[in-house]
């Protein structure tokens, strides 16, 4: 009896087992999308009976924050950076009919707190199917989105495409052109799509400057 009564005794005298700690929430990331080298595409396709429409631009300007498993950004590309190959067709584009460069000077993408299906992590692909904000013609709709964020920490080999942690994002959608108010007239109805098929390649850096 006694010896039990010592036993428990320096069982009580032992210290308490620290619990464990909980793991602190990830710091939110800021990628800036500005590729001083313009080396990131936004392409457009307008497919119609008469004719294809192919669009390009190599200026995406924008920003993207993750916090946790939450994504928020914005991205905007000039209208008059967009080049279809014939100067004549670029000008119509840039008309009050069509993207009206001289009052919306920008198209506009928007989202916020999109949620991601896992955190981050290094090289590996995480794709989200969500709705965004587009404002195109000065119409601003929520359009279904599909996009792959690849997350990169800084290495010898990733400086060669830019300095920091980066972040690659590839997005393919559809815009329904007369939903923004772009008029296609009866004499452009074979020959321009009832919508433009839509794909985005940039990177983003945390050391790009906006």
């Amino acid at each position: 009896m006694f010896r039990s009564v010592l036993m428990l005794a320096a069982v009580l005298s032992l210290p308490a087992t620290a619990a464990e700690p909980t793991p602190a929430p990830a710091a939110a990331k800021t990628f800036v999308f500005n590729d001083p080298n313009g080396r990131d595409t936004v392409m457009f396709v307008l497919d119609a009976p008469l004719e294809v429409i192919n669009g390009l631009s190599n200026q995406v300007k924008g920003r993207v924050e993750v916090k946790g498993q939450k994504a928020s950004g914005r991205f905007q590309v000039p209208v008059v950076s967009i080049k279809t190959g014939n100067d004549t067709r670029d000008g119509h584009l840039r008309n009050d009919r069509w993207l009206d460069a001289a009052k919306s000077p920008d198209i506009i993408f928007e989202f916020k707190d999109v949620a991601l299906p896992a955190p981050l992590a290094n090289a590996k692909p995480v794709t989200v199917k969500a709705k965004g904000s587009f404002t195109v013609h000065g119409v601003t709709r929520e359009e279904p989105v599909e996009v792959t964020a690849t997350y990169l920490q800084e290495t010898a080999e990733t400086k060669h495409r830019a300095a920091g942690e980066l972040l690659r994002v590839r997005a393919k959608f559809q815009l329904p052109l007369e939903s923004y108010g772009i008029q296609r007239t009866e004499a452009l109805v074979l020959k321009v799509g009832e919508k433009a098929d839509v794909t985005v390649d940039a990177w983003g850096s945390t050391q790009f400057k906006p």
